[in-house]
């Protein structure tokens, strides 16, 4: 585990992102060059990841999961496309810490470290509840909404830290998450799913370029459009276009 942690550690240094901040991944995404599409998939498949090469990089993330596991994903995947050798594409299920497969395991292992740094977690609890070993559940909330994580993977995180008893994780487990959340006035769309055919990366740019070389015909373009669920027909029309001049600065 110290050596997952070391690794997640390294690769947030490599990103630019701090010891203990949370990670905006979209941005993330953009940065690292990744394609990623997010599509309505069935339950028990929650992404898969491809790489052709060191510069061709493909994450597939299940939108019907609530936005939470989704980050997960996405940070289960960053593990299998950077950290893994010998990577070949495969369907994965996340969160599941089944050391009975190497490969998976250290994939959740290293999403739990990357998303949910220990340190980042001291930051975000007094001295006095870290001493208890038991955080309570407003605790709880706050770190899930910071580092924009499922239930699930925050309260796996805080047992594996001991910040929690057995007890304590099987109660907030069973606990209204939705309900929880909005009573402390939190923004609750966490907890649904979202992004359903969302695209991050240059798809678009990439598919208007072999259009514009002619390597594709217009019908084949709008295809590829279509599946991103990008109407070329409506797309400029459905913009209200704002002059350089009058947009906010």
């Amino acid at each position: 585990m110290d050596l997952l942690k070391t690794k997640a550690s390294s690769f947030r240094t490599s990103c630019g992102i701090g010891a203990s901040e949370a990670i905006n991944l979209k941005s993330l995404l953009l940065k690292l060059n990744i394609q990623t599409l997010f599509w309505p998939l069935s339950d028990s498949f929650s992404g898969m990841s491809l790489k052709v090469n060191p510069s061709v990089r493909f994450i597939l993330v299940n939108s019907n999961h609530v936005i939470g596991r989704q980050n997960f994903t996405i940070a289960h995947e960053l593990y299998h496309l950077f950290i893994q050798d010998q990577f070949e594409p495969h369907a994965c299920t996340i969160g599941l810490f089944d050391a009975k497969n190497k490969e998976e395991y250290q994939a959740d292992l290293f999403a739990a470290n990357l998303l949910m740094p220990e340190e980042g977690i001291a930051d975000l609890i007094s001295e006095a509840e870290l001493k208890k070993g038991n955080l309570s559940i407003n605790s709880v909330v706050k770190l899930e909404q910071y580092f924009s994580v499922s239930r699930n993977a925050i309260l796996s995180r805080l047992r594996s830290l001991r910040l929690i008893n057995a007890e304590t994780y099987s109660l907030y487990k069973n606990q209204k998450v939705v309900q929880i959340a909005r009573s402390l006035a939190y923004d609750i769309s966490l907890y649904f799913p979202g992004n359903p055919y969302l695209s991050i990366g240059d798809y678009g740019e990439m598919a208007r370029k072999l259009f514009d070389l002619e390597k594709i015909s217009e019908s084949h373009y709008m295809e590829l459009m279509n599946l991103v669920h990008v109407d070329l027909n409506t797309a400029v029309d459905d913009c209200d276009f704002v002059p350089a001049d009058k947009q906010d600065s």
